[in-house]
């Protein structure tokens, strides 16, 4: 007759393991897309120094592969430099790892500085969800 050793046995309370999952959460698809918002960085240029789109490609594939889905340069007037713009990821886990946990990081492109940080929609910064 074999013997049980009582160490070896486990009640069903020391069985159950704590999950932090979220048994409520929506199932994961990896064919969903988050929004471009989510995959994207806010940039500015130091003031009269603006970068081209080429440079800014060229700068995060080095550093993190063909990464880029599109930049958006933008400028204050219709004539002027662009001054700021948007990079948008292909994936939304980019701009946290390029952000390393801060509101705001700078680069050095071409002696040129590149201030990033996370986008926010004008809608959602203003605080009026859309509304004028």
């Amino acid at each position: 007759m074999a013997q049980i050793c009582s160490s070896a046995m486990v009640s069903s309370t020391e069985a159950r393991v704590q999950s932090k999952l979220n048994p409520f959460a929506k199932d994961w698809n990896p064919k969903e897309r988050r929004s471009e918002e989510e995959r994207s960085l806010f940039f500015t240029f130091s003031s009269g120094h603006p970068l081209g789109r080429s440079q800014i490609r060229r700068f995060f594939s080095e550093k993190y592969g063909n990464c880029v889905e599109k930049i958006a340069l933008r400028s204050k007037g219709p004539e002027e430099t662009p001054q700021f713009g948007q990079v948008v990821f292909k994936k939304s886990t980019l701009p946290l790892l390029i952000l390393n946990g801060k509101d705001e990081v700078k680069f050095v492109i071409d002696q040129r500085s590149f201030w990033c940080k996370k986008y926010q929609d004008r809608n959602t910064r203003h605080g009026n969800g859309g509304q004028n």
